[in-house]
């Protein structure tokens, strides 16, 4: 009998995701528990930055990605800006550089960690006084890093590309009671704001902690997993290359 994980991802990462489950052997179940809003000023925002210069641009997700070329496209071409500018690119995780490649661009920074501690410790290592450094990314992104480099000197223009909305919670409700009735053997946790989401949405429904009695918990990372636990909930298994292949390996290796 094949290994049962369920996984709550972004709508556009599910057909990829169960196809690379699929490849590993496991049966899948998944569903998102948010959808991603475009922010249309954000576009009037992306252009004024890159009328004033820009030394680095950051993309923490591939949402992130996917969001900043579909709110540019026939509009502004942000490629072309990319490219033309003497412009470093910086990407949070191979999956990130990943779709930025995809698009003809080259990353030229990744921290080794794939969190805003990881990107601390990248921007520790380099001159960003005086840069100008524009980060395109959810409207739920970590404050924190901004005060970063604000306290480095770095001159910070944070463009919120898209809006985090909760399933309603009807269509939720259904969707979970189809969660336990699958039975997961794990249960995958890819990102901190999934795991927010998805605890609260349990607990307006009154239902918390009861798809993990018998399932395992699974983390793509520290963060992750340290979010997991401030919720009450133990983790099983931390992925120890922060990537969904990486998760899907380790809990291969655990299964067998």
């Amino acid at each position: 009998m094949r290994t049962k994980i369920a996984a709550f991802r972004p709508e556009i990462l599910l057909p990829r995701t169960r196809e690379r489950a699929e490849r590993h052997g496991f049966d899948f179940f998944g569903f998102p528990v948010f959808e991603l809003v475009e922010r249309k000023d954000a576009l009037g925002e992306i252009a004024a930055a890159f009328e004033e210069g820009v030394d680095i641009a950051v993309f923490t997700s591939v949402n992130g990605v996917k969001s900043s070329f579909e709110l540019c496209e026939g509009k502004f071409d942000l490629k072309k800006k990319l490219l033309d500018a003497d412009i470093e690119i910086c990407a949070i995780g191979p999956v990130t550089r990943e779709e930025l490649e995809k698009r003809g661009l080259s990353v030229d920074l990744m921290p080794v960690e794939y969190s805003s501690e990881g990107l601390k410790e990248l921007f520790n290592a380099i001159r960003v006084k005086d840069r100008r450094i524009v980060f395109l990314r959810s409207s739920e992104g970590n404050k924190e890093i901004v005060e970063f480099f604000d306290n480095k000197g770095a001159v910070v223009t944070d463009i919120e590309i898209y809006k985090i909305k909760k399933k309603d919670l009807s269509e939720f409700k259904k969707l979970f009671e189809d969660l336990v009735k699958y039975k997961p053997d794990y249960v995958i946790f890819t990102s901190s704001m999934t795991v927010k989401i998805f605890f609260e949405l349990v607990k307006e429904l009154g239902r918390d902690g009861e798809i993990f009695r018998d399932a395992k918990i699974a983390a793509i990372g520290d963060l992750t997993a340290e979010t997991i636990t401030g919720e009450g909930m133990n983790v099983d298994l931390v992925a120890e290359k922060s990537t969904f292949e990486g998760l899907l390996n380790a809990i291969k290796e655990q299964a067998q």
